[in-house]
Parts: structure tokens; C-alpha cells; sequence
């Protein structure tokens, strides 16, 4: 900010307190973790990342048990693992468990960070269950829809360049893919919206302990 004029004596006794002002606008209000609690963000980021990575794999899982060219032949080769559910499991926590940690570190900076009281993050956690539910009812809903346009000859619920081949498995499948992401988008943004929400008007506040 600009340093405002402070000449002149009529100027001084009309703003007494510009200068003040002025020096209170410049201070910076670092954003770093509150005293204590560097254990308690490490903590709270490996669950958070374990438990979506639990979650995907359970995804895919019932994707491999679909249609096991999903992965064996349209993901790019990790380890060379030929059991399905370890290649699923594999697939999912490679791709899940980085980002999960990052959105828990958002989450944690959501509910800790800043003035404002402090958000529990028992029920952060806690709120992220119906929101993988809701993610993962959307993308199986998304499925069936897909298998049923399939079986009924209509185009495929999302352009067909982003589908490897035209089976109904992969129809399946990649329908169920897409839609995760886009309702992951979707509904982790509400849930970040629920826990501002939930600290601004003073619900769900606590002390540091939980």
C-alpha cells in the first residue's frame, strides 16, 4: 500500500490517527500452522490421504471385477503385478494417495489457519465419509446409465474419444471413471464450502486438543 501524505496541520487534525492506520495496514499475518500442532496436521494428513486412498481402492476393485481391460490393458504398466485386485489396489493408491494428503493439508488449513476459532477436525474427517459416498453413489449411477445407452444403441454418455474401444465394459467402466473425477471436483468443493461455512457462523468449534 502507498504510503499516504502526511503534511500540514488542517490534514493532522482532521486524520489524528492516519498514521496509525496506515502502519496497521501493513503488517502481514503469516498463515502458519498454530503453535503445538505440526504433530497434529502430520497426523490429520495421513489419515486423510489413507482414507481416500481406502476408498479408491475399493472403487477399483469393483471396477476390475467389471471389466479387467480397464486396467490390464488402457492404464499405463507400474509394478508387474497379473493378480486384479492387486492391480487395482496398485492403480488406486498411486493415483489417490498424493493428492488425498494435499486435500487433507487444505482441509487442515481450512479448519485451522487464520484468526477465526478453530474447526474440529474430528468432524472434518467425519464429514468426508458421506461426501466419498456421495462421489462414489454419482459415479456408479453414472454406470449404469452409461450400460443401459449401450444396450439401447444411444451414443456414449461422454464423447466417444474418450473411450478406448466400444464395449460395453469399458462403457462401463470409463463412464464410472470420469464421472469420479468430475463428482470429486464437484463435491470437494462443497465440502470445503460446509467446513468455511461451519467457521463462520461457529458450529462445530473447538479448543486444539481434538
Amino acid at each position: 500500500m502507498r504510503k499516504p501524505s502526511y503534511h500540514g496541520i488542517v490534514w493532522k487534525r482532521i486524520n489524528p490517527n492516519l498514521h496509525t492506520w496506515w502502519q496497521e495496514r501493513q503488517r502481514v499475518i503469516p498463515l502458519k500452522t498454530p503453535d503445538g500442532e505440526e504433530r497434529t496436521l502430520a497426523v490429520f494428513v495421513i489419515a486423510f490421504g489413507l482414507t481416500i486412498a481406502a476408498w479408491a481402492c475399493a472403487h477399483d476393485l469393483h471396477l476390475i471385477s467389471v471389466e479387467p481391460r480397464h486396467f490390464t490393458a488402457y492404464h499405463r504398466p507400474l509394478l508387474p503385478i497379473s493378480n486384479h485386485g492387486l492391480l487395482a489396489i496398485q492403480y488406486a493408491i498411486v493415483a489417490t494417495l498424493g493428492p488425498g494428503m494435499a486435500f487433507g493439508a487444505l482441509t487442515f488449513a481450512v479448519c485451522r489457519l487464520g484468526s477465526r476459532p478453530q474447526l474440529s477436525l474430528r468432524f472434518a474427517w467425519w464429514l468426508l465419509l458421506p461426501c466419498l459416498t456421495l462421489i462414489e453413489a454419482t459415479a456408479l449411477l453414472s454406470g449404469m446409465i452409461a450400460r443401459h445407452r449401450y444396450a439401447a444403441g444411444q451414443p456414449s454418455l461422454y464423447p466417444a474419444s474418450l473411450y478406448p474401444d466400444a464395449s460395453v465394459g469399458i462403457a462401463y467402466s470409463q463412464s464410472v471413471n470420469i464421472t469420479t473425477y468430475l463428482a470429486a471436483i464437484g463435491f470437494g468443493l462443497v465440502y470445503l464450502t460446509i467446513l468455511l461455512i461451519r467457521r463462520r457462523t461457529g458450529n462445530q468449534l473447538i479448543n486444539r486438543t481434538t
